[in-house]
């Protein structure tokens, strides 16, 4: 075992098997092109079943697929704070600057990984899992089952739609409409570089997922706005991508507020494992805030409702705006 290494293996599921593995590993694991995999496993950092494979082998079901890799994870912020815990789940504010989940160079510093760990220091060994997430720089309430009848009941109404959110947004330039919404559907943009990135589509086009977004104006500052996010359904990036669609991305958003060739430049950074702020960004993450989410108790059926405070480097920014005293927040 290479000193600092890190396997990382994923079993093969019936709906990638039949798949290349560099087709594999291009699908699932984002943070290197089909040229860098290739050059992966041939260096024998993947392998198949424990054993080392070409990048044109055909997965079957089943089979495990590993990648070693020595990772230096990007530092992030751990502060997360339990607001409500009972015998089947809790609620737990999430800050901005941490993943939900393991994700490229991102495996223990992720909130259900640092969440485990501060149960298990109460001594707590049972079922901790993600009802449903959050990006990585979005901050605020996140549910958490804590067995697996109660991931099922919660699961199943964010599902359904029966699940009340609310978020909090800093977009950039002036609002004029006091409320307005984007009912555009969301798919992959075909226009763009980069694979992760969605735009808003018409109803009905091939591959759009139809997404309904209503916002409110609570304030006008000298070249943002903060706005009340009431998403009704769940796609992923939905406000951002709605947002950017609006003409007004989110302040600090590097993926819809920017280029691709800025969004491409910060990531090649960090990868790099230079996490100082470039240039052109305005903060450190983008300002958004999951502040109420309300849904039935997944045994009672009460209605359990939660909020969350706008954080301080929100609070840090907005109060730069009204006193024009700087945008810009970085510590």
């Amino acid at each position: 075992m290479i000193p600092g290494a890190t396997t990382l293996s994923s079993r093969i599921s019936p709906s990638h098997a039949g798949q290349k593995l560099v087709d594999f590993l291009c699908s699932r694991f984002r943070y290197h092109s089909r040229a860098e995999w290739e050059g992966i496993i041939r260096e024998g950092s993947v392998t198949v079943n424990h054993a080392h494979a070409s990048p044109d082998r055909t997965l079957v079901r089943n089979d495990i697929v590993s990648y070693t890799v020595v990772l230096r994870e990007p530092p992030v912020d751990g502060a997360i704070r339990i607001l409500y815990e009972e015998e089947t789940f809790l609620v737990a504010d999430k800050p901005g600057n941490l993943p939900s989940h393991a994700d490229g160079n991102f495996i223990k510093n992720t909130f259900i990984f640092i969440l485990r760990e501060i149960l298990a220091d109460r001594d707590y060994r049972g079922p901790v899992k993600l009802v449903h997430r959050l990006d990585r720089e979005t901050s605020g309430l996140m549910v958490v089952a804590k067995s697996d009848a109660g991931h099922r009941a919660l699961v199943r109404q964010f599902e359904e739609g029966s699940v009340e959110k609310e978020y909090l947004a800093v977009a950039r330039g002036v609002i004029a409409p006091p409320a307005f919404q984007v009912s555009g559907a969301i798919a992959p943009d075909p226009a763009s570089s980069i694979s992760i990135r969605k735009r808003v589509v018409s109803d009905g086009s091939p591959g759009g997922r139809p997404a309904l977004t209503c916002f409110e104006v609570i304030e006008r500052l000298a070249s943002s706005t903060l706005v009340r996010c009431l998403p009704a359904t769940g796609r992923t990036n939905q406000i951002r991508i709605h947002l950017a669609h609006a003409g007004h991305p989110l302040v600090g958003d590097k993926l819809y507020g920017r280029s691709d060739e800025q969004f491409l430049e910060f990531v090649r950074k960090a990868r790099s494992g230079d996490f100082a702020p470039l240039p052109w960004m305005e903060t450190p993450r983008h300002l958004l805030h999951s502040a109420r989410l309300a849904f039935n108790h997944p045994v009672t059926g009460e209605r359990m409702p939660f909020t969350s405070s706008m954080p301080e480097d929100m609070n840090r920014y907005l109060e730069g705006q009204r006193t024009g005293t700087g945008a810009k927040q970085f510590s």
